[in-house]
């Protein structure tokens, strides 16, 4: 059975996404009376190492604030919310936005039907817009030359998500999880045995990520979400949740959107939509 991440039935319209303000320092209002702070991306002020062995479907929860940069998207009305951790509680940082703006990759599933599988979305300003504090942070974008190279050493990244905590089921997690992944080489991952030979080919602009004995993986629900990898003291989105087969099963990895691919497109669009990088 394929059973693809970046499928949502209607139902069950959710997802989430990863914050990035398109500059590696952005400063938020101080107090009344005070000045105003820098936030750098990629910083958290709460540690958290998820367990290497398990999954987020039945892995690790996170505590409040260890993924300030990753938010749910609720498809209904492409609406987010930003600092949520409990999905049926109200957080102490939690604020409610609409998406003003929503742009595809002009070439999504050109290459297949997983292809070119990124967005983004301009927020839309209501009041005094999004306010970063310690539990709502951008992530760093990845350097551009993050092509890929050096994936064969087994570096680990994190993912992290509400997803559906088992297989088969429609349970979305109602804290935020997340697990350790290991990166895959690409030509591991093309293998017949593993992901090779299907409707959709392991792209250069992809990343695998998993154990060839499984279970460490995303799931449904997930779509979207960070591969937040440590580098240079930050973390920086290496990859978005995109798809696979099945969860977190044997010779199966997760497959990610490689963003350091698309840091040119997303340059433009983001030009195009008022903001620099």
């Amino acid at each position: 059975m394929e059973f693809y991440k970046n499928r949502t039935r209607p139902s069950k319209a959710f997802s989430s996404f990863s914050m990035n303000y398109l500059n590696q320092n952005v400063v938020r209002p101080g107090r009344p009376g005070g000045s105003a702070e820098a936030v750098q991306c990629g910083t958290r002020t709460v540690d958290f190492s998820p367990r290497r062995t398990g999954k987020i479907v039945g892995g690790a929860e996170t505590p409040y604030g260890a993924y300030p940069w990753q938010q749910p998207l609720h498809l209904d009305h492409i609406r987010i919310v930003v600092g949520e951790h409990r999905l049926k509680v109200q957080d102490k940082h939690e604020h409610r936005f609409l998406a003003e703006k929503v742009v595809l990759h002009p070439d999504f599933r050109k290459n297949g039907p997983h292809s070119n599988d990124i967005a983004l979305i301009l927020v839309s300003r209501s009041g005094a817009g999004v306010q970063f504090n310690s539990h709502v942070r951008p992530i760093c974008l990845p350097d551009q030359s993050a092509t890929g190279e050096g994936e064969s050493d087994g570096r680990w990244c994190s993912v992290s998500g509400w997803g559906y905590q088992t297989e088969g089921t429609e349970t979305f997690a109602p804290v935020l999880r997340a697990a350790d992944v290991p990166l895959m080489d690409l030509d591991t991952c093309r293998k017949r045995q593993v992901l090779g030979g299907r409707q959709q080919p392991i792209l250069d602009s992809m990343i695998c990520a998993g154990v060839l004995s499984g279970g460490v993986d995303a799931c449904r629900g997930d779509s979207g979400g960070p591969l937040a990898c440590h580098a240079a003291g930050r973390w920086q989105l290496h990859g978005v949740v995109s798809w696979g087969s099945g969860c977190a099963r044997r010779a199966r990895p997760g497959v990610y959107t490689r963003v350091a691919s698309y840091i040119d497109w997303i340059k433009l669009t983001a030009s195009g939509m008022g903001h620099t990088l």
